[in-house]
């Protein structure tokens, strides 16, 4: 079980590269439509969206950005259809991502992996939090982690 810990751990890292860059740089957003409604304060982007932030990108087919009432700063962002995020640490897929970044939590929802190198984690809902916490449900299928061994370099090398 320790040695389950670091591996996991290496997955809420993974998780938090949601728009986890530091805050002076831009997001950047481009889609085929943008909407926006400056009275709820909603910018919705359709159509084969690509966000980035630093070296983290997310692809889908909608992107919704709430921003609280003054304009200035971000609520939530909403990723829908077909989503995909990478960054150097990993990369994940699901149906819907939803970001919080005043909470510091992501949510992937519907057929949600996350992947590390060749680690893995399935479930139907993944939630995690910057602070480490994590949870993985499985809905209509069974939660599933695959996890490969980190290669102990103690003892290789020449024998004596």
């Amino acid at each position: 079980m320790r040695k389950l810990m670091p591996i996991l751990a290496g997955f809420i890292l993974m998780s938090n590269y949601s728009f986890a860059a530091p805050s002076n740089l831009p997001i950047v957003v481009e889609s085929q439509k943008l909407t926006y409604n400056d009275k709820e304060k909603i910018a919705t982007y359709v159509g084969n969206v690509i966000a980035q932030h630093g070296s983290t990108i997310i692809r889908g087919d909608k992107l919704i950005i709430y921003f609280d009432p003054t304009g200035k700063h971000i609520k939530k962002i909403v990723v829908e259809g077909n989503v995909h995020i990478k960054d150097p640490r990993g990369e994940g897929w699901c149906e819907k991502l939803v970001y919080y970044p005043f909470e510091e939590k992501i949510v992937l929802i519907g057929d949600a992996k996350l992947k590390r190198k060749d680690n893995l984690i399935i479930g139907d809902k993944i939630v995690a939090y910057r602070d480490g916490r994590v949870s993985v449900e499985g809905i209509k299928q069974r939660v599933k982690t695959v996890i490969y061994p980190v290669e102990n370099s103690v003892g290789k090398g020449k024998r004596s």
